[in-house]
């Protein structure tokens, strides 16, 4: 237990170890404290110096050998109060270097994409009403045939009239052009005006609606449909979003020829 105290205020294994042998054995030169540790003389030395700048150990001469000896441990205590003035110090300074540091941003923006997964219909729910919290509009190829096989159509209903009322969030979507998706949205987006569809037909869309993707601000989500296999996905990523939104544009186009 002490070891792990020690460890945790700065003090490496091998100080620990001589730190702690010299509480036991009392005042020694190096010689005796190496034979007993199984340290070689010059290394258990640095050691020992080191120990001396925490402030924790002393030495004083018998004759000509130089006996080191453990201080109190009330040493320990002043030790960290020495620790904390110099961190506090260096915070001070390194708020004003916080700019500096912040410079070298400018230089390599680029951010490592954050991948998260979410399993099951609940794990689909949360990636939906993440996309809520977009700060613009949001811009999907929507799989609703696959939404309708799964049973979650109620759920849609719904998520479209927090949507609208309470979010008020813009969508871009393309659809399968299939007689059931142009009823639903007949039926609940008559009047919409915050939703844009282009309806593509299956057979020319290929493996389009195989997942659905969304995109949004910095973030792309694909949700994986099939019933019984439900997941979720959100990728974080300024570079991946601009791409993706790039690709759903020209796709946006190029499906009205």
């Amino acid at each position: 237990m002490l070891e792990e105290k020690l460890s945790k205020i700065g003090f490496n294994k091998k100080e620990t170890k001589v730190y702690l042998e010299l509480l036991k054995i009392g005042p020694q030169p190096v010689s005796i404290i190496a034979k007993r540790l199984f340290y070689n003389r010059t290394s258990t030395y640095s050691i020992l110096r080191g120990l001396e700048k925490k402030g924790v150990v002393s030495n004083y001469k018998n004759y000509n050998l130089k006996i080191f000896v453990a201080s109190d441990p009330n040493a320990l205590i002043a030790y960290l109060d020495s620790q904390s003035k110099t961190f506090e110090y260096y915070k001070r300074e390194f708020l004003g270097l916080i700019p500096k540091f912040r410079a070298f941003l400018r230089n390599y923006v680029f951010k490592k994409p954050v991948v998260r997964y979410f399993d099951g219909v609940e794990g689909v729910k949360h990636v939906m009403y993440d996309a809520l919290a977009t700060k613009g509009g949001n811009f999907a190829y929507l799989c609703l045939d696959k939404w309708f096989k799964s049973g979650m159509r109620d759920f849609l209903v719904e998520y479209k009239e927090t949507r609208i009322a309470g979010k008020k969030v813009p969508l871009k979507a393309i659809v399968p052009d299939t007689p059931e998706v142009r009823e639903f949205f007949k039926t609940y987006y008559q009047n919409d005006q915050m939703t844009e569809v282009l309806y593509v037909d299956p057979a020319r869309a290929g493996d389009l609606f195989q997942n659905e993707i969304t995109i949004y601000d910095d973030k792309v989500t694909i949700l994986h449909l099939t019933a019984g296999e439900e997941f979720g996905v959100i990728i974080e990523s300024a570079e991946v979003a601009s791409m993706q939104k790039s690709i759903f544009y020209m796709a946006w186009k190029g499906l009205q020829l």
